[in-house]
């Protein structure tokens, strides 16, 4: 887990655009559709940018171009939009990017590191991450501290929702916007919580130890009853890390890929779970069916892609 941290922190850096990053990433699979935002960077530069791919037609059309590190985005409810973090004014903070025309316009500019937005499905919240807060104890397991944060879309009424010394993080929306999933090390190892959109009723759903792997990268069903999520060694599977689902009340974890995978996210016609695979050297972009069928790799090229996120509609 910790190295899959270090690779997010990534984003704190500046960097050139990822050279091994390009057009032709993608092949054809009209009998998926959609499309995918992704965050593509070239190793061992420190460098990335972010891409869309239309999975129909294979093709990739480039978000950003600028010599920043533009990293984690993540859609508007109306898909015409994406929140983003970004380097563009030398340190790590969210924005928000018209897909139309790529104007950006800048949400915050607080002390610490501001990272993964999430669009609330109404459209009127922004979660997001943030160190800004400091630290009052010991680090847990990820070794640095992030708490969770509302904000609305025009970077005002700034709530905070978690208030620990560890990390509270990969935050996502159940899809009516009543509760938040999330990652936490607060027990000595990560596991999923869930909690109402305002903080409350903080309910611990996976139990690992620092010895028996980890729960993170949480993603909704799109009828809400379960949740799909990447972890390595849960009970009873000593299994690499790979992606599971359960429900989203909590219960026995189902696994639905076997490889080294992480960031998944669900298609929102529930027909298709998105997600990483370091398989072959460099991380690339999946789909497969939620009962683990139809395995399907959509990129090819070099460059290595992190956080995919369908696009609404």
């Amino acid at each position: 887990m910790a190295a899959v941290l270090a690779v997010l922190q990534l984003g704190a850096c500046g960097g050139a655009q990822a050279s091994g990053c390009t057009r032709s990433g993608g092949r054809p699979h009209p009998e998926i559709g959609g499309q995918l935002l992704y965050t593509c960077y070239a190793r061992p530069a420190v460098s990335g940018g972010l891409y869309l791919l239309d999975v129909a037609t294979g093709s990739v059309r480039p978000l950003t171009s600028d010599r920043s590190w533009n990293w984690g985005g993540a859609w508007s409810p109306d898909g015409s939009q994406i929140a983003l973090e970004s380097t563009r004014e030398g340190r790590s903070d969210l924005y928000v990017m018209d897909v139309s025309d790529g104007r950006v316009r800048r949400l915050s500019n607080g002390a610490g590191f501001n990272e993964s937005p999430r669009w609330s499905p109404d459209g009127s919240w922004i979660s997001f991450i943030s160190s800004r807060s400091g630290v009052r104890g010991p680090y847990g397991a990820a070794g640095f501290h992030r708490d969770i944060y509302l904000m609305r879309p025009d970077g005002t009424d700034l709530r905070r929702l978690t208030s620990l010394s560890g990390f509270d993080g990969d935050a996502t929306w159940s899809p009516d916007g009543s509760r938040i999933a999330f990652a936490s090390d607060r027990g000595g190892a990560f596991d999923l919580f869930t909690m109402t959109s305002d903080g409350r009723d903080q309910h611990q759903l996976t139990h690992h130890d620092s010895s028996r792997g980890y729960g993170a990268f949480p993603s909704w069903s799109p009828d809400g009853s379960e949740l799909v999520f990447n972890a390595t060694n849960p009970p009873g599977d000593s299994a690499a890390a790979s992606i599971y689902k359960m429900p989203a009340s909590g219960g026995e974890a189902t696994r639905v890929t076997r490889g080294y995978d992480f960031h998944p996210d669900w298609s929102r016609n529930g027909s298709w779970i998105a997600f990483l695979g370091a398989r072959q050297g460099h991380t690339q972009l999946f789909a497969v069916r939620p009962d683990g069928s139809d395995l399907t790799q959509l990129t090819f090229e070099p460059g290595d892609k992190d956080i995919p996120r369908w696009r609404p509609g």
